[in-house]
């Protein structure tokens, strides 16, 4: 047996190769005449103009079930409309995100309500989220989070740092690895993740200007953010499988 029998490689369905057709004539005209520079941005190209129309036309949220927007499709779907977009180097950059983790992650931790509430907006390209993980001094050491959300009589109340956050300025949204109990000494233990509204008092996102003149990277501060009692995302303490579980669906794509 051959290395490649092992594998035991799949192909993608009939149902779902059929996509790529729909989706390729699109582009051809949507993409036509945008210069090689922008194409090459890609994932990382923000066009909330573009999201809508994908939302329009059913493409994103493409999994998630028709009660949330989707299209109750299978991921082979989403891979074959992932591919196409960034083949032809569209600016998916604006939805990325939430259509990739974030939205996968409500659908497996999110609350009935918090699905209802996010998951459809999402599906019309009408809410971006970015991710809450790194932190100044940290590093690769993601166990070692101070950003701290503390509970209070109106929900919890949030404070600290992230850095490397992609996209942030463009986003509305942020899924946030905090700490809710104990200290950066207690590593998995006592960490949990929230939804934070970008626009509420106290957040304030600064871009990060690389040597090419881009800012695909922020730094994003809280102080004294409050939050809703249904900021929660799962069980309070359980971050660290949530966040794992996250960072699967981010590494599984085809990007």
């Amino acid at each position: 047996m051959s290395q490649l029998d092992s594998l035991n490689p799949s192909a993608i369905p009939a149902q779902d190769e059929a996509l790529r057709q729909e989706v390729r004539a699109f582009l051809v005209e949507a993409m036509r005449g945008v210069p090689a520079h922008v194409r090459a941005r890609s994932w990382m190209g923000y066009d909330p103009a573009f999201s809508r129309e994908l939302g329009r036309r059913g493409w994103l949220g493409i999994t998630f079930p028709p009660a949330y927007g989707g299209a109750g499709l299978s991921a082979f779907a989403r891979y074959v409309l992932v591919e196409e977009f960034l083949n032809f180097g569209a600016p998916v950059g604006s939805h990325w995100i939430a259509d990739r983790q974030s939205g996968p992650l409500l659908l497996k931790y999110g609350t009935e309500a918090q699905k209802q509430r996010y998951l459809p907006a999402i599906c019309r390209g009408e809410a971006f989220y970015c991710i809450g993980m790194s932190e100044p001094g940290a590093g690769s050491d993601l166990a070692s989070v101070r950003t701290r959300a503390v509970p209070n009589e109106s929900g919890w109340l949030l404070n600290g740092q992230k850095i490397w956050t992609t996209n942030a300025h463009n986003c509305h949204y942020m899924i946030a690895l905090v700490r809710t109990s104990g200290e950066a000494t207690d590593r998995h233990k006592g960490l949990s993740q929230v939804i934070v509204d970008l626009s509420l008092p106290g957040v304030t996102v600064r871009p990060i200007t690389d040597q090419s003149g881009d800012s695909h990277f922020c730094e994003v501060f809280f102080e004294n953010v409050q939050l809703g009692p249904d900021a929660l995302v799962g069980d309070e303490g359980g971050g660290w499988e949530q966040v794992t579980a996250e960072l699967a669906f981010e590494r599984s794509g085809p990007e």
